[in-house]
């Protein structure tokens, strides 16, 4: 596995960890992604796409899924905008709703995921060269 490889890998586990922790809560009410949003299906298989090249490189068959890097890095830069925008203009305005720590530990989690694919893309450019 390349180093870009490993840092989506290790993003994929913290925003599947994430995933299960409060992203907005009021008065002990608290919710993950996994209530009321539409999110979690996306970032579920950003998770799983990320983790992706792991799984292949177990089984000797990353060079088959060249594209997963570049796919990687797409989903990633597109969770990160559906995170700020979920914690922006879609947050709930109800007064006493706050951002919970899950919200904020996804939202790393998506950049690192993106940062991984896209240092991923470079790897494998650099070894073709």
């Amino acid at each position: 596995m390349s180093q870009g490889q490993m840092i989506a890998a290790v993003g994929a586990v913290a925003l599947l960890v994430a995933m299960f922790l409060p992203w907005i809560g009021a008065a002990g009410h608290n919710q993950n992604v996994w209530k009321g949003s539409t999110l979690d299906i996306y970032l579920l298989i950003t998770a799983v796409v990320a983790l992706l090249p792991g799984l292949l490189a177990l089984t000797d068959a990353a060079e088959e899924f060249s594209f997963v890097s570049a796919a990687t890095f797409l989903l990633g830069v597109v969770a990160v905008i559906l995170i700020v925008a979920f914690l922006t203009v879609d947050f709930p305005d109800v007064s006493g709703v706050s951002r919970k720590l899950g919200s904020w530990l996804g939202l790393a989690a998506a950049v690192a995921i993106a940062y991984g694919g896209y240092r991923a893309m470079q790897e494998e450019v650099a070894g073709e060269i």
